[in-house]
């Protein structure tokens, strides 16, 4: 685990690079330009993405290469705070594994709508290196017996396995998506609990439940009104974990008849138990709340385990936010609706 000192040094080193990210006026400015290779310029100047986008050529780039390297940034700082642990715990693999999931998942959709060919186009190269399985092999996948034979050494296949088992190959991309995310929060959760004692451990898991439950959120929203579900049905794809929403109160939410009445049954979760805005969207509106509580801790913590997992997950925000200018400035979006939708 870490050591006193190397723990001070990464939560101090961990503050120096937040103290760079970018703030409502970066954004602003960003949102005024034309087009993304005047984004790109523009954070080149800043100093915490200078280094990543020295070679590129504002002129030729384009969204998803900037992207990318965006993504590729963030990536690279994980693998540098990750070295100052020596330690064997798998706690720290947490965004390896999360994008490993997701390469599976993409995998997953390419295949069923018979493109398979195409993941290579959009495969993060970043991750060759570093991924437990073969993306090139990965990229070669056509069908389920060569996806399971592709992650047959991984815990992925166990799940995959236990899917097919009981769907068949018709097995729909929610079913799978939820049970390799089931396989996360578990591995996750597992790791806190098993590693860390104290302050640590209840800190780690308030913000990873926090982010589960915000994700549970957003999909009973989806799945009541735009799939239809009911809400047994609903139940099914929710991860089983609680923060702030109960088993009492979550009936309650599912047996709401109307938008409004949901967002009314959820107002526990809004400052001073004020309605939440219908004009947020309950989406950018957990987020929110998660951005807000990693950002609280990241600026009071003193454990390093706190302030990595809550660093990197806003600077998945920050990146996030960067893409939504991007597509702003595409579209001609206006500079008020584009900021409008920003994580802040």
């Amino acid at each position: 685990m870490l050591h006193l000192y190397a723990g001070n040094a990464i939560v101090a080193k961990i503050r120096a690079i937040f103290g760079k990210r970018l703030t409502a006026a970066d954004y602003a400015q960003m949102a005024r330009k034309r087009d993304v290779g005047e984004v790109a310029a523009l954070l080149k100047e800043n100093s915490s993405y200078a280094l990543t986008l020295k070679n590129v050529s504002e002129t030729t780039v384009h969204r998803g290469q900037l992207e990318e390297l965006l993504k590729k940034d963030i990536f690279y700082k994980y693998t540098v705070l990750r070295n100052y642990d020596s330690s064997d715990s798998r706690f720290y693999d947490f965004i390896l594994v999360r994008l490993e999931i997701d390469e599976i998942l993409r995998c997953l959709m390419l295949m069923r709508s018979h493109e398979s060919t195409d993941f290579v186009i959009d495969m993060p190269t970043f991750l060759l290196n570093h991924a437990s399985f073969d993306l090139m092999e990965l990229a070669r996948v056509t069908d389920y017996p060569s996806l399971l034979e592709c992650l047959a050494h991984t815990p992925y296949a166990a799940v995959l396995k236990a899917c097919l088992a009981e769907n068949g190959e018709d097995v729909d991309p929610w079913t799978v998506e939820h049970a390799l995310y089931c396989y996360y929060y578990s591995f996750l959760l597992g790791e806190i609990e098993s590693q860390f004692r104290g302050q640590t451990r209840e800190q780690l898991k308030k913000v990873v439940l926090a982010e589960i439950e915000a994700k549970n959120i957003q999909l009973m929203f989806r799945l009541k009104f735009y799939y239809k579900l009911d809400a047994g049905q609903i139940k099914r794809f929710l991860y089983p974990y609680h923060y702030r929403l109960k088993a009492s109160r979550l009936d309650e939410v599912l047996e709401a008849e109307s938008y409004d009445e949901m967002l009314t049954a959820l107002d526990f979760l809004s400052k001073n138990g004020e309605r939440i805005p219908e004009e947020d969207g309950i989406e950018p509106y957990t987020h929110r709340l998660c951005y807000q509580l990693e950002k609280r801790l990241l600026r009071f913590t003193t454990n390093a385990p706190v302030a990595m997992y809550t660093f990197l997950a806003l600077r998945e925000i920050e990146v996030q936010n960067i893409v939504t200018v991007i597509e702003g400035v595409r579209y001609q979006v206006p500079q008020e609706e584009i900021l409008k939708m920003l994580i802040l």
